[in-house]
């Protein structure tokens, strides 16, 4: 997307903005009321600062036009590399976020939750290993890839069916350069299996299973590894919530924390999974509510196929642990935290809360950035139809 005007900015003086905007071979130009947009480039258009001028003197109407302009506008920004499978783009990352606010999956109920995960560097292939008691109710994959794009880099294979994850978010590569992490999530409640799950066929630049840090294994795309959630019925109420996300720590003393909210705790025993990709020096540590709960949390621990001598740790960690709530707390936080030259992405964290509390658990995989651009499309369609009425209206005699 290209702007015609200008080949940095758009801007608006006065009490009207004209923007031409060309996409492909159509081109756009739009006349928009007291707004002014100071915009940059990077592979889509994004919003780095805006300002609406004299509110007051703006029309509803306009107003309202204003504003589903800028959320338009920052719709690619947020969304930025989102379509997964297509062509992607080497892309900048804003600031860090935390995990994602809303959860991929949650549910309330007598149910309980699993989590095992591989590590998959220089192979594209690994085996995890979960079991559980009770009745399946659902099951979800996540996994991470270091790549300059996310083009062709979010598929595998589960027990021999092939899988196209949605992507979650990105990050800055956890010191690898190559860009960014991508993390990747998919719903595989039909395929996955009690016991010996095999993944196959995800991207990998080396798939020989050789030392990561060996002279000839730095070939992207860097598969990171994968991790399998799974809930069952259960014999007590909890509330179950699995976040995912691209979070990265470029450096020891740079810890990073979420905070997860949920129904009110009818007890103060809980439950809770990191998910961190890159892990490979012991002394890197995990958080729950501001206390350590391991100072060795993740050395890249999660089991791996190739038998090759590696250099470091394995660079997938997933670890659960026992953990504390305040009766009647509707919030939690977890933190991460490297130490030893070690750079660490945070890519999900499953907790379970003992909770009565009723929620409306999500449908289907949610794609990152996608609310926001719903909600601009819907508020651009309102405006249309508010200006249509209103020059209906005023062609009636």
């Amino acid at each position: 997307m290209h702007a015609l005007d200008s080949p940095n900015h758009f801007e608006g003086g006065g009490t009207f903005a004209d923007l031409r905007i060309r996409q492909g071979t159509c081109e756009f130009q739009i006349h928009m009321p007291y707004l002014r947009l100071h915009t940059h480039y990077i592979p889509t258009i994004s919003v780095s600062q805006f300002e609406i001028m004299h509110v007051s003197q703006i029309s509803k109407l306009g107003y309202l036009s204003s504003i589903a302009f800028i959320l338009l506008l920052m719709a690619p920004m947020v969304v930025r590399a989102s379509t997964v499978g297509g062509t992607g783009s080497s892309v900048t990352p804003v600031s860090d976020p935390p995990l994602n606010p809303n959860a991929l999956f949650a549910v309330s109920g007598s149910y309980a939750y699993a989590a095992a995960g591989t590590a998959m560097r220089d192979q594209g292939y690994g085996t995890i290993n979960e079991t559980w008691t009770g009745t399946l109710f659902a099951a979800y994959l996540i996994w991470g890839v270091i790549n300059d794009t996310n083009s062709d880099i979010n598929q595998g294979t589960l027990n021999g069916h092939l899988i196209t994850g949605t992507l979650q978010s990105y990050d800055t590569s956890p010191c690898w350069g190559y860009g960014n992490l991508w993390v990747f999530a998919t719903d595989v409640t039909s395929l996955v299996v009690n016991g010996s799950n095999s993944l196959r066929g995800f991207a990998s630049g080396v798939t020989t299973g050789e030392d990561p840090w060996g002279p000839s294994s730095y070939v992207e795309p860097l598969d990171e590894g994968a991790t399998l959630v799974v809930i069952s019925t259960g014999a007590t109420p909890n509330q179950i919530y699995i976040y995912t996300g691209a979070y990265t720590e470029p450096s020891a003393g740079n810890p990073l924390t979420s905070v997860f909210n949920h129904g009110a705790a009818d007890a103060t025993n809980a439950q809770t999974t990191f998910i961190v990709s890159d892990g490979q020096l012991p002394g890197n540590y995990a958080e729950f509510n501001g206390v350590t709960i391991d100072s060795n949390a993740f050395p890249g621990s999660d089991p791996r196929t190739s038998t090759a001598t590696w250099s470091y740790g394995n660079m997938w960690d997933t670890k659960t642990y026992p953990v504390s709530v305040t009766l009647g707390s509707t919030s939690e936080s977890a933190s991460i935290g490297a130490s030893g030259g070690d750079c660490l992405t945070w890519a999900g964290q499953v907790i379970s809360i003992p909770s009565t509390a009723p929620i409306t658990p999500p449908t289907g995989v949610p794609e990152f950035g996608m609310p926001m651009l719903v909600v601009a499309i819907s508020m651009v369609g309102f405006a249309f139809l508010a200006k249509r009425k209103s020059s209906l209206s005023s062609e009636v005699p």
